[in-house]
């Protein structure tokens, strides 16, 4: 059965950090609901000729970096308005040109912090001057214009700035609302298309974000899965998040990936009993990463991570978080099982069942061993089977690691593409599964023209036997005819002379007949002059 493609239903809903189908972006809003309004005022001085209005007001659309949709909101305002706004903007700016209106003078206040990695000795006012430098950094990254701002930024390689600080924090540190602020930076960064793409080509920028989930700050925890759940749904960035996690689970030395994740989602004592928002948060993320990237078509790809999630004992902790009795937390986990459900039945539909139970080592045996019987592969099913029986089993060694490298080797067969790529982020480095097939097709067709190389030289055998065979028949055959036609000429030769003996004796009697019958007729003339001569 062909991989159905999951629609994007419910997708702007779920997940708190999107909105609409659009890539995840933190957009400027025209209303006073945002984190950034245009606040009009009566222009002091007079409105330019249309043409040329529309030119400085594209200038200034092009600097907010705004949606399509909002774009054209911005174009269709009559000239009246536009200038207004122009004008407050321009305004704005002016004020705003002090030291903190560039980013030279964030960057070297960043790098002052970083290389002040402990809050122990600071007072609580430097404390509090530092998080107002970075929130202030933060409302820059946001509102001022892009060319003028987020671009110079972007040159003067504020995110490593960010990132290098990220690195360097102290516990006191990550525990504290620098932190999140930090966070939040690179959020806002992340709300042009310029900045975004430059967070997501950064070679360590998603890997760094996602050691921020190691703190203890819940606020700094949901900005982080909010990044991380945006991410998902840029192109290619559904990987980057992957890798990002299994990043973690060295940096935390976690057990298995998600782990984390799953700990946060179960905890209900202390600040955690009442605390929606990161259980919101983290489930948002898990819908993220399972219906995205190569979920968005792929059944098996989807399958494939949420077992991992089910491993994890997820299902349990989702029924236990329905005590909440929220709503939007409710819809989170509604969606989870919704997609879960309608994936197992799909699933199902492959060996003509309703349901498979995962849980159960049994009917999955059967359900495998019924697939392959009667079939070219079920040999290597049994000795699968036979090896696996032979596999250590001792405590100590690596019996886990013999059964988790088989565990790998499988699931890369399963979910990697037709073009050897692998949508998840493997630690089998080089495994390529359609190079293995090619070598063993490529194997099985050198054993297959051996096995035809040796049948033809048993058949070339048994014909050269044959023809010797034959050759010696033909000699004897030969040396009979030869033998045959020395007595042929013997019988001819004798024939002959015979034949030639029987001519003369033929002749002489034939000579012998005429001497006799002459003598016959001169017999009675003799007789008659005999009787005569008496009476004469």
């Amino acid at each position: 059965m062909a991989p159905r493609k999951r629609s994007g239903r419910g997708i702007s809903f779920i997940f708190c950090c999107f909105r609409s189908s659009d890539h995840p972006e933190i957009t400027y809003r025209l209303r006073n609901d945002s984190s950034f309004a245009l606040q009009t005022m009566e222009p002091s001085l007079p409105m330019p000729p249309v043409e040329e209005l529309d030119v400085m007001f594209t200038e200034l659309v092009d600097e907010l970096d705004l949606t399509d949709k909002h774009r054209e909101a911005m174009f269709a305002l009559p000239a009246e308005k536009k200038w207004q706004i122009y004008c407050s903007k321009k305004k704005d700016q002016e004020e705003n040109k002090g030291a903190t209106s560039w980013p030279e003078f964030y960057i070297d206040q960043l790098n002052s912090m970083a290389a002040r990695k402990s809050l122990i000795a600071l007072e609580k006012e430097d404390e509090e001057e530092r998080n107002k430098t970075i929130e202030s950094l933060k409302t820059a990254l946001r509102t001022k214009p892009m060319r003028q701002f987020v671009t110079r930024f972007i040159d003067l390689d504020g995110l490593s700035c960010i990132l290098n600080f990220l690195k360097s924090m102290d516990y006191e540190t990550a525990e504290s609302r620098i932190h999140t602020s930090l966070i939040g930076c690179i959020k806002a960064l992340m709300n042009n298309s310029l900045g975004r793409a430059h967070v997501l080509a950064h070679s360590e920028s998603i890997n760094v974000i996602a050691q921020s989930l190691s703190t203890e700050n819940i606020k700094t925890k949901v900005a982080v899965l909010e990044i991380m759940g945006a991410v998902c749904l840029v192109p290619g960035g559904h990987k980057k998040v992957l890798e990002a996690m299994l990043h973690y689970q060295k940096y935390a030395s976690e057990r298995t990936r998600f782990q984390t994740l799953i700990n946060d989602l179960d905890k209900s004592t202390g600040r955690y009993r009442d605390e929606v928002s990161l259980k919101t948060a983290i489930m948002s993320f898990i819908n993220a990463v399972l219906s995205q990237g190569a979920g968005v078509e792929s059944l098996d790809f989807r399958l494939h991570l949420r077992y991992e999630f089910l491993m994890l004992g997820i299902q349990p902790v989702i029924d236990k978080l329905r005590e909440h009795e929220n709503s939007t937390l409710d819809r989170h986990l509604d969606f989870f099982e919704m997609l879960r459900n309608e994936d197992e039945l799909e699933f199902a539909k492959r060996f003509e069942l309703v349901h498979i139970d995962t849980k159960s080592a049994t009917q999955m045996f059967e359900l495998t061993r019924k697939r392959l019987t009667h079939t070219e592969a079920y040999p290597h099913f049994m000795s699968i089977l036979h090896h696996c029986l032979q596999m250590p089993y001792k405590r100590s060694g690596n019996t886990v690691q013999y059964w988790l490298l088989l565990d790998r080797i499988v699931q890369q067969i399963v979910i990697q593409s037709d073009k050897g790529q692998d949508p998840d982020a493997t630690p089998l480095e080089n495994f390529n599964i359609k190079n293995v097939v090619r070598m063993l097709v490529n194997e099985n067709e050198v054993k297959q023209w051996k096995e035809q190389a040796e049948k033809m030289r048993k058949e070339h055998t048994e014909l050269q036997q044959k023809l010797e065979k034959k050759e010696r028949e033909c000699d004897a055959k030969a040396q009979e005819k030869e033998e045959m036609m020395q007595t042929l000429n013997k019988m001819k030769e004798k024939l002959e002379k015979e034949s030639s003996e029987h001519k003369q004796v033929k002749q002489q009697v034939a000579d012998l007949t005429a001497q006799l019958h002459e003598m016959s007729r001169v017999r009675p003339r003799t007789s008659s002059a005999l009787r005569v001569s008496p009476k004469t």
